[in-house]
């Protein structure tokens, strides 16, 4: 069984939901029989918005920094569970050896094979959206799509910082909600959460909503490089 590594921080409670969906989603008959995993879980990565979009500063070099160390203590399969952040996966260099698994290529493929011929709901940072990280390839696929409309996504983009700061879930999923309804009565048949913090939300709604959770996607992708 490989060992895996966690790029993480980005935020720290989308880096615990991610851990806490590998463990939940691996077949095991046994303690024993559970991934080994080092996380490199660093908040002070600069924020993946501001770089994208405002000229503000370049978090590769604190990220790049994370990689060597999994790679160091022994991680032979990285992941990266934040979305955005993988505007920056090609200026990560992994070592000869090491799987890096591209969260992006991920999702795509498990909406082609799950929701064939359904129109997904994309919801993700406004910096997801406006660089088109998983619109391009949705559109490159054939994979049917809409996309929140400018005040819908203020909204997401402001429910997100809720879960960043651990604000109160119940006015944030309230709220949450309202935008999933406006984008199904467009026709939205599925929702794409397309960032890491959207299925903290999602987990505390009971509306009967569609859900494609790029986190948890990742991490049966992992499990499977890893056993």
């Amino acid at each position: 069984m490989k060992t895996l590594g966690v790029l993480g921080g980005m935020g720290p409670l989308a880096t615990v939901n991610f851990l806490e969906l590998v463990v939940k989603n691996t077949e095991v008959a046994a303690e024993r029989d559970h991934i080994r995993v080092f996380v490199d879980s660093n908040p002070a990565i600069p924020d993946r918005i501001s770089a994208l979009l405002h000229g503000g500063e370049s978090p590769v070099p604190l990220m790049a920094e994370a990689l060597r160390n999994l790679e160091t203590i022994g991680a032979e399969v990285i992941v990266m569970p934040c979305v955005t952040a993988h505007n920056f996966y090609n200026d990560l260099k992994p070592s000869p050896g090491t799987e890096f698994i591209n969260m992006i290529d991920v999702l795509i493929e498990t909406c082609q094979k799950r929701f064939r011929g359904k129109t997904a709901g994309v919801l993700s940072t406004s910096a997801t959206l406006e660089l088109r990280t998983i619109l391009n390839p949705l559109e490159a696929r054939g994979v049917p799509f809409i996309t929140p409309n400018k005040a819908e996504q203020n909204e997401i983009t402001r429910l997100i910082l809720n879960v960043k700061t651990n604000a109160p879930m119940n006015d944030t999923v309230r709220d949450f909600e309202r935008v999933l309804d406006s984008m199904t009565s467009r026709g939205a048949e599925y929702f794409l959460l397309g960032c890491t913090e959207l299925p903290v939300i999602a987990n505390h709604s009971g509306a009967g909503y569609v859900f494609l959770d790029a986190a948890l996607e990742l991490a049966r992708a992992a499990i499977s490089a890893c056993k």
